[in-house]
């Protein structure tokens, strides 16, 4: 899906919400160095062809008194479903990936709950003799519990589908390729570790390789969102396609910032800038809390 239309959406969804209701930043160096490396480490258990990878810092979102508000959205729109499905407890998890129906917790998760807590429909596949794999037999009850997993220490992988658990194997195993390839790097040195790094291989704009955005905390109550894209070639950035892509985000926000100028109402964004190295776009922007919640969970 193309962001700028994701953008417009969420846009016009936020603001009639205000109106109905009356209306891998500030992280340690420390934290910040270990939480690049997750992202890496946990980019490396999927494969490239997954277009999407959403990376979460779980430990910062847990610690930081100032991130309350946005721990509390995540933990139930993510960290709930999986202490009531699984047996986990959101408090042992450090960071946190989902990416096409593979979800992967690294942390210090309490093993025996997890395995007390395994359906009857899972078997252990035995032909694993080097790790615990669970899966699920296919079922015509739409009620049965599907997908499979993976429980290792200090590791809970789990598939929405037994090809996602399948996926996951060959790629630690070196057979298949993993989504932090050089282009991703490239990118992901572009972007600070903040709290959410997420990934994008969408085909658009016309030759776009890879995207990502971070989101972290510029002080409480405001984040700041960074957005970077490596093209195939500076001539690629220069087309046609991806000159309206930009103009058209940056029109967006300023249209967006105009019109709530215009109500006399608190801007929920500020400090839009763009620019370009080569083959790569980097944009950010300040954005208030709520509506930065919104873009992340409800759009």
């Amino acid at each position: 899906m193309r962001q700028q239309s994701i953008i417009i959406l969420v846009m016009a969804a936020v603001l009639m919400a205000l109106l109905a209701f009356g209306g891998c930043g500030g992280e340690p160096q420390v934290e910040s160095a270990s939480a690049k490396r997750a992202c890496i480490e946990m980019m490396q258990k999927v494969p490239v062809y997954y277009e999407d990878f959403e990376f979460w810092n779980v430990r910062a979102l847990q610690s930081d008194p100032d991130l309350g508000e946005l721990h509390k959205v995540w933990y139930e729109r993510r960290g709930e479903s999986l202490e009531e499905h699984y047996g986990l407890s959101i408090v042992d998890a450090d960071y946190f990936t989902e990416s096409e129906g593979l979800r992967i917790v690294k942390g210090k998760p309490a093993l025996e709950g997890i395995r007390s807590r395994i359906s009857a429909d899972f078997y252990r596949d035995m032909s694993y003799e080097d790790m615990e794999v669970w899966k699920s037999e296919p079922s015509p009850d739409p009620h049965s519990v599907t997908g499979g997993m993976v429980i290792a220490e200090g590791l809970f992988v789990r598939g929405a589908n037994n090809s996602n658990v399948d996926d996951y194997l060959r790629v630690v195993r070196g057979e298949e390729l993993s989504m932090y390839d050089k282009n991703a790097a490239e990118v992901l040195e572009r972007l600070p570790p903040g709290i959410m790094t997420r990934v994008s291989r969408s085909p658009y704009p016309k030759g776009l390789i890879v995207s990502m955005m971070s989101i972290e905390k510029e002080e409480k109550g405001t984040y700041r969102w960074i957005n970077v894209y490596k093209f195939e070639s500076p001539k690629a950035v220069e087309s046609d396609d991806a000159i309206e892509y930009f103009q058209g985000i940056e029109g967006d926000f300023g249209k967006m910032e105009s019109e709530l100028a215009q109500r006399e109402e608190p801007s929920l964004i500020s400090s839009f800038s763009i620019e370009q190295e080569g083959e790569f776009v980097g944009w950010s922007v300040l954005v208030e809390e709520r509506y930065m919640i919104a873009l992340l969970f409800y759009g």
